[in-house]
């Protein structure tokens, strides 16, 4: 009867979840503050500024990057920003911030690739900086041959260059340029190489062969050359001649320079103003927007969209407090536009303490019209930081997705967050947690620990390549971007006690949509790890909870209530009678190294590999979310075997000891790593 009795109670539940994940985004926000900042934000105005920043090459610390960043300087100086500016900081290949290591500066004055005749005559033009700067590989340096063509496939193999003299020819190639460079040219003596790396892997992979990928040269590599990049289309073209014997001669002149140089990051600030009868020390928190402004041209999707979404954010908020239409806000809404990853580690690790950074929203990838196959996504983060900003940012995206569907399919609605250059097709964002690729995993890594949510779009088939072009990009989907940051980060920039019992009760109707989700998970496990997971799976709700004191105090009653709900609802589901035994359980415990900040793996640089002996590096079988959380998780307190558990709850099914994914000695052998090269102690 115990048993059919919490079968009846998880069947209401299952039938309930969908109504309690929807509520009325109006318990949280009043309707006139999400009218005034949906009419005033602008998906047209985000567009117009998104078509000047894709006519420049953006790769950090450039010329074109330092153009694009004083652009972004100059509309919010006309915004009303009068206190904006550029901070800089050297890009030098040596000073270390935190654990990303300065790369340096990189510009190209002139590259072209020209295919020759018989008679040493010019035919074809392959790549050119000028017309295409994707062509040329990121981080080449100058070089100037004309010299024959050599297929070498991957080139990750003996067999790729068995029977075959490279020196001094030019290599075709189909992996990354990093990847074969230091065998092929340092190695093997080839002059430089031709790259037809297909673009990340989606559904539409290799689909589309005129596309050019984004290539990549390794900055810190020993072994110095250049590569140019080609389409799929022409490197099958090219294979086909060599394959009949034809030899192919081309002129390679490349004009391009690693130097020392520096970082550009615009900052702005919406400073807080503190009201009577408010604590004036709210003023000098601060909810940070961002994006990365790098990226290649045209890099419109990736991420040009995310930045003028941010600044379009920005230009809403400021326009409507200087109208007087909404007040100065309590705590400071700062926006920052970095260089991807590296960028955010050295603006955190520069600043002397970032405990007054309450909150992070990240924009990457926002935009992507349906040509790109994109969808929109709203993740909430880690599970090693729990809080209830992502529950918060959720269910404005629950908000959206229900205006926006509901007036696509005919229905007169009060936000349809539509554009009038824009289309009028449905949000349909996905609701997610942890999702990495961006700046947003610097905030939210342990040594940082700020929470917040992270908009996306993921697929899109034009990512990193020719064709990621200002055409493609949806202004609605720029308006609804933009809209969610502004509320986001107006409602936690405001968040004070009587915004507590409305988010208790979203947390709490949450709880139960998420506690049917696990009771449909929990057989694929076994029953030892079942009762891990339950463990780990409740500490997440209370620490939801606990999170909101960081914006507002929580009464005793509502602590009690709160915990005493958690209680009950535990009972509901699983085993809680078994304890998790049966699991080997390591009861080293480690605690963060203070001195070093950041993630093991940054852009362009990985602190864990550098520093790592290289076989040592190589059998690691720990990698990316996993990887990340086990070292987010490290607080002094918690065992190796009490990590594991937390991974497992993050991933359930998906890393089963039963698929090798989360053996035991993996999460110990990763964090013995991580204590021999001293990031814990």
């Amino acid at each position: 009867m115990k048993s059919l009795g919490r079968n009846w109670i998880f069947a209401l539940i299952f039938a309930l979840s969908p109504v309690l994940v929807l509520a009325d985004l109006t318990a949280l926000i009043p309707e006139s503050t999400i009218a005034v900042i949906a009419e005033e934000t602008s998906g047209v105005a985000a567009k117009r500024t998104l078509d000047t920043i894709t006519l420049y090459h953006r790769t950090r610390a450039s010329s074109q990057f330092r153009q694009a960043a004083e652009h972004v300087l100059a509309r919010l100086q006309a915004y009303g920003f009068e206190g904006a500016e550029i901070l800089e900081y050297p890009a030098d290949g040596k000073t270390m911030f935190g654990t990303q290591k300065s790369r340096f500066a990189w510009d190209v004055e002139f590259a072209e690739l020209w295919e020759l005749d018989d008679d040493d005559r010019r035919v074809k033009r392959h790549g050119s900086w000028e017309a295409l700067p994707l062509s040329v590989a990121q981080d080449s340096v100058s070089g100037n041959v004309k010299t024959a063509l050599v297929d070498i496939g991957e080139g990750t193999s003996d067999a790729d260059y068995a029977s075959k003299d490279l020196s001094g020819r030019l290599v075709l190639t189909s992996s990354q340029p990093e990847v074969v460079a230091e065998r092929a040219v340092g190695e093997l003596g080839a002059a430089g190489i031709i790259s037809y790396a297909p673009n990340q892997k989606s559904a539409w992979w290799k689909e589309d062969d005129r596309l050019v990928r984004w290539g990549h040269l390794d900055g810190f590599a020993d072994t110095k050359t250049f590569a140019f990049m080609i389409s799929l289309g022409v490197a099958r073209q090219l294979q086909a001649r060599l394959a009949a014997g034809e030899e192919i001669v081309f002129d390679a002149q490349i004009r391009a320079h690693l130097r020392e140089g520096r970082y550009a990051l615009v900052s702005a600030v919406i400073p807080g103003v503190a009201t009577p009868g408010t604590d004036p020390a709210l003023a000098a928190e601060e909810i940070v927007y961002s994006c990365h402004l790098d990226h290649p041209r045209p890099g419109a999707n990736d991420n040009a969209s995310g930045c003028v979404s941010i600044l379009e954010a920005a230009r809403v908020l400021q326009r409507l407090i200087t109208l007087g239409t909404l007040p100065p806000p309590r705590r400071s809404l700062r926006f920052i536009w970095p260089a991807e990853i590296e960028g955010s580690i050295i603006y955190l690790s520069s600043l002397d303490s970032t405990a007054h950074i309450k909150a992070n929203i990240h924009l990457d990838m926002v935009g992507g019209g349906a040509v790109t196959k994109s969808v929109f996504r709203i993740s909430g983060g880690p599970m090693s930081l729990p809080t209830f900003i992502a529950d918060a940012g959720h269910e404005i995206g629950h908000f959206v997705n229900d205006q926006t569907e509901r007036y696509a399919s005919g229905e007169d609605v009060p936000f349809p967050l539509v554009s009038v250059e824009g289309s009028k097709n449905p949000q349909l964002a996905l609701i997610e947690d942890i999702d990495l690729g961006s700046d947003h995993q610097v905030f939210n890594e342990g040594s940082f620990g700020i929470p917040g949510i992270y908009l996306h779009d993921w697929p899109d088939r034009y990512i990193h390549t020719n064709f990621d072009q200002a055409a493609n990009i949806d202004p609605t989907k720029l308006k609804r971007a933009a809209f969610i940051a502004a509320l986001q980060g107006w409602y936690l920039a405001n968040f004070d006690g009587d915004d507590v019992a409305p988010v208790l009760a979203l947390l709490r109707a949450n709880a139960m949509a998420r506690a049917r989700d696990l009771e449909l998970e929990l057989p694929s496990l076994s029953v030892a790890e079942q009762a891990a997971v339950l463990s780990v799976h409740w500490e997440v709700e209370r620490r939801k909870v606990a999170s909101l004191e960081d914006f507002a105090s929580l009464s005793g009653n509502q602590k009690q209530t709160a915990d005493s709900f958690i209680a009950g609802l535990s009972k509901l589901v699983g085993i809680p009678e078994v304890e998790a035994a049966g699991i080997a359980h390591d009861n080293r415990v480690y605690r963060r190294n203070p001195d070093i900040k950041g993630p093991m793996h940054a852009f362009g640089y990985s602190y864990l590999e550098d520093h790592l002996p290289a076989d040592e590096y190589a059998g690691l079988n720990l990698s990316g979310v996993l990887a990340y959380e086990a070292l987010n998780l490290v607080d002094g307190k918690r065992t190796v075997g009490e990590i594991r558990h937390w991974l497992l709850a993050e991933c359930r099914a998906q890393c089963r000891a039963s698929t090798g994914w989360l053996e035991p000695s993996d999460v110990a052998a990763y964090l013995a790593a991580l204590e021999r090269i001293g990031v814990v102690l």
